[in-house]
């Protein structure tokens, strides 16, 4: 046998030598080993191949892990049957020459490349094949994650190795994530194994060789180099799904394409409203805000709806320059100028300024808003249609409903055009709770003004967000128009003097904005600690458990596996008390002996331990419900048992909130092991049925507009980690156990919310979830079907979700994507 090299390439992390091997016996069987020159074995495939091109007279294809090494020895074994070798052949491979190589064969045979690297896939039936999926840089480390694909066989062990740029063993911790078998598509395929797993690198040190192989050698080992080549391709990718619309750089244009047309506008300017309210403006102005006022009032006067007086609160601006500024203005009755008494307090002088305006609706205007043409109109069309739904439902055209409204917004400069669009869910007092997210523009109705005025009064701290707060909770309805409206002008265009006065006051407001919360939640008897994150810009609320700490159910379904349930149970007791709570181990048909002796060791060392045995199959809310109906707590925390506790005091800080009384569920920010995200809450409607916020985002990602980390309101969060209020499980009777396969907990969040209790996503409260553990994942082909049923059954249940969107996101969102993406 003789063996010659024909062609060198490289790519992705791997070289591919195209060669010649003549004087083979017929039916020979080739063998390959690589070595590195001090001897050390690397990982390395061997495919025969039958090139395109017929002058070539290449016969195989070997491919080699490209490491930073000069040199690589081959030896190739035949073999004829089972017999001795019948004789063998070294080839040394000079890794220097492979740039050279791979650019001319990139010139002038590109198609025999190609076909050289797709080879790997041709031979993918029969043996291990690993990927890389993802990689998420999270500070100096980065994310990587692969999937190994092979052949399902009775009695394989999976193990992997890593190398590193020189082939050297490496030590990685290795974290699992996903384990799960598909069965054939095709008569006579054989299932499919996929296992999935991630490690942490060192960006300095990124390029390394994962090699899989089956311990007991019944399937063929594969390997994958991970190098600058593999990352930038997958990060670019990563991004592009990833990539919210705060980081969009094609928002502009998106923009531009969802505003109102010109047409539009001129079709708005001649219709008229059933209801056509004066909306009052209330303009502070200080001599530091004159350098935005231009744009602003040319957007007043570019409005299409005109009924709308513009109250001009003057705080000592020099009386020529107001003159100038508002030269357009003086002789139109719509324009009320107000000289500010010097000795009111900022938060005074608004108060003023609304008390004396003369609109049904008002709204402080930031001197740096500049409202879209449309803006105005858009309002009170919200106002019509408020106004239909309350007449329907009182019978009296005359009774107004008392409301908030507040839209989407951007931000704009010269230099980056409109950018950072600010999107916003649907009233979230959770995240209200965490920063004034609904601002800066927000319309009230007059009588909710003056009711929030004589019955509770207005605070000198952060009087706009103060403001919001405590009308919130008298408002008789709070209204999203789900369009960007306004935007707001970037200091930092104006002057470098503009962006520190802002800065300033954006200090200011934050830090006077955690006082009035605490102040807020003081008065309505609510025993928190409001803590602030500057960094962040965001407060976080540390709700107190009531005196007397109610009871707590904490349901865990297990079968076998104990070594899961012990490291979750070691982490609830490690991690918080378990005063007041029971902990009910639910047994699903375990049949390993060790597991009946661990229970039966559990119960009688834990006084708070119950088992609850369930014999009938596999069903996630039927084990929940049974599970329920033997508590008699008044709070129920469903937990999995592959699960694991990382906050302390995570289980006092879930019932603190479910105590208060307008929250049925809470839910919380669930990790890989490998601390990427695995669920920041769930979006109804992605993926065509739901799905987790945030998937294999870095653990310390904020999200956008800060939803991965801040408390919220959302539609739905996992059953893997939800507590309940007692009394709310009953009264939307518990889980539908139609749901066996999946969305049983987006089922139940709906009902939640539809009952008039809110579902709480609390990012500070943070578990390890193993996801695939438990179950194995292995879904026979009715699984799938009825899965399939399910989604469909969830649809029919909750239809407006799918056509209108799930309201705490945005039909500006893209509504397959659960990562803020814009449409």
């Amino acid at each position: 046998m003789n063996v010659r090299i024909e062609s060198m390439s490289h790519g992705d992390g791997k070289v591919y030598l195209q060669l010649v091997l003549d004087r083979l016996s017929p039916q020979a069987e080739v063998l390959l080993d690589a070595h590195l020159k001090d001897g050390t074995k690397i990982p390395s495939h061997l495919f025969p191949f039958v090139p395109i091109d017929p002058s070539s007279a290449a016969n195989y294809v070997v491919i080699l892990p490209h490491f930073d090494v000069r040199e690589v020895d081959l030896t190739f074994v035949e073999f004829s049957g089972a017999g001795e070798p019948l004789g063998q052949s070294r080839l040394t491979v000079e890794m220097n020459m492979m740039r050279w190589r791979t650019r001319f064969n990139a010139l002038v045979h590109n198609e025999l490349m190609a076909q050289m690297f797709d080879i790997e896939r041709e031979y993918s039936a029969n043996r291990m094949n690993i990927f890389f999926t993802e990689a998420i840089e999270d500070g100096e480390e980065i994310v990587v994650k692969m999937l190994v694909d092979m052949p399902h066989v009775e009695g394989s062990e999976v193990m992997v190795d890593f190398l590193d740029k020189w082939g050297n063993d490496m030590d990685l911790p290795v974290y699992p994530l996903v384990d799960e078998t598909s069965q054939p598509t095709q008569f006579g395929d054989t299932p499919r194994l996929h296992i999935g797993f991630s490690v942490r690198i060192l960006r300095d040190s990124k390029d390394f060789c994962a090699a899989v192989y089956d311990a007991n050698e019944n399937i063929p080992g594969g390997f994958a180099h991970f190098c600058d080549e593999t990352f930038e391709s997958l990060q670019e990718s990563f991004i592009e799904e990833l990539a919210d619309a705060s980081l969009d750089e094609g928002y502009e244009q998106w923009y531009r394409n969802h505003c109102e047309t010109i047409g539009g506008l001129a079709l708005q300017r001649s219709l008229s409203f059933p209801y056509q309210p004066t909306i009052s403006l209330v303009l502070p102005l200080y001599k530091e805000d004159m350098c935005y006022v231009p744009a602003a009032l040319l957007a007043l006067s570019q409005q299409t709806y005109s009924a709308f007086e513009l109250v001009v609160l003057d705080c000592g601006i020099d009386e020529r320059a107001f003159d100038h500024a508002f030269s357009k203005w003086h002789e139109d009755e719509r324009f009320v100028h107000i000289v500010a008494d010097s000795s009111l307090e900022e938060a005074a002088a608004r108060v003023s300024g609304m008390m004396q305006s003369k609109g049904e609706a008002c709204a402080i205007l930031d001197p740096r808003i500049i409202l879209a043409p449309e803006a105005l109109f858009e309002y009170v069309r919200c106002l019509n249609k408020l106004n239909a739904r309350s007449s329907l439902s009182s019978g009296d055209d005359s009774e107004k409903a008392s409301y908030i409204v507040y839209a989407n917004h951007d931000y704009f400069d010269r230099e980056k055009g409109f950018h950072n669009p600010q999107i916003k869910p649907i009233f979230s007092p959770d995240l209200l709770y965490s920063y004034f997210y609904a601002g800066p523009l927000v319309l009230y109705s007059k009588e909710l003004i003056e009711a929030v005025s004589q019955e509770e009064g207005f605070s000198t701290d952060a009087f706009e967000y103060d403001l919001m707060l405590k009308a919130s909770l008298k408002a008789d309805s709070i209204e999203r128009i789900d369009k960007v409206l306004y935007h707001v002008q970037d200091a930092a265009c104006i002057s470098a003097e503009a962006e520190k006065i802002e800065a300033r006051r954006e200090e200011e407001a934050f830090r006077l904005g955690r006082k009035a919360l605490a102040l807020f939640l003081r008065r309505r008897h609510i025993e928190a600690v409001v803590l602030s994150e500057i960094a962040q810009r965001r407060y976080q609320v540390k709700y107190r458990l009531p005196e007397s700490r109610p009871t707590l159910s904490i349901i865990i379904p297990i079968k076998d596996e104990i070594e899961l349930l012990d490291t979750c149970l070691s982490s609830l007791v490690e991690h918080d008390t378990l005063d007041r709570c029971e902990l009910v181990i639910v047994d699903n048909n375990s049949s390993d002996p060790a597991t009946k002796e661990y229970l039966a060791d559990l119960d009688c060392k834990l006084p708070y331990v119950r088992i609850v045995s369930y014999d009938k199959p596999y069903n996630p809310p039927a084990i929940a419900n049974a599970a329920a109906k033997t508590c008699k707590s008044d709070y129920l925390l469903f937990l999995d048992n592959d699960t694991e506790v990382i906050s302390e005091g995570a289980l006092s800080a879930m019932l603190a909130h479910c105590t208060r009384e307008d929250v049925g569920v809470v839910g919380v920010k669930l990790l890989y092991p490998d601390e990427t995200i695995q669920h920041a809450g769930i979006m109804v409607g992605a993926y065509g049925s739901a799905g987790n916020v945030g998937v294999n985002l870095p653990r310390s990602a904020s999200g956008y507009a800060k939803r991965f980390m801040c408390a919220s309101n959302l539609s739905a969060v996992s059953a893997s980690v939800m507590m309940v209020k007692r009394s709310v499980f009953n009264e939307v009777d518990g889980f539908d156990e139609r749901f066996k396969v999946s969305c049983h907990d987006v089922d139940f969040c709906l009902k939640v919310n539809k009952a008039g209790y809110r579902v709480v996503y609390n990012g500070d409260i943070e578990f390890y979830h193993q996801e695939n553990a438990t179950s194995g994942h292995t879904l026979t082909d009715e699984q799938l079907l009825r899965a399939e049923r399910e989604r469909a059954f969830l649809h029919y249940r909750w239809p407006h979700y799918f056509i209108e969107g799930d309201p705490y996101f945005s039909a500006c969102f893209d509504g397959e994507s659960p990562y803020f993406r814009l449409s």
